[in-house]
């Protein structure tokens, strides 16, 4: 089942995070990610809350998600991200092929 890193920056050294964003793109490749959202215009509706550059990788599956976001050599450049931005990343399993929601008994 597709998994999904779902990341919400508010990029704080624009300079230096240039620099992350050279490193940890090949990165996502290499672990057989692919960017779907990369900081494309957000339009707020029915909420309050303003992302700031929000990202959204696919993988194959939550442990290939985890793989990349445990990485070890990929771990100084999370490090990266986390001192020129305010960071928040989850990773998140997607919908099986028959709709169930884990975690939500009765759900439509």
């Amino acid at each position: 089942m597709t998994a999904y890193v779902i990341v919400d920056n508010d990029v704080i050294d624009p300079e230096p995070y240039r620099e992350y964003l050279r490193l940890i793109t090949p990165t996502v490749e290499r672990y057989g990610g692919r960017y779907l959202v990369r900081a494309g215009r957000i339009h707020l509706h029915d909420t309050d809350w303003a992302p700031g550059r929000m990202v959204v990788i696919a993988f194959d599956d939550a442990a290939a998600a985890r793989r990349w976001v445990e990485a070890e050599d990929v771990a100084p450049i999370h490090a990266m991200r986390r001192r020129h931005a305010h960071s928040r990343l989850v990773v998140i399993e997607g919908v099986d092929v028959a709709g169930d929601e884990p975690g939500v008994e009765g759900a439509a």
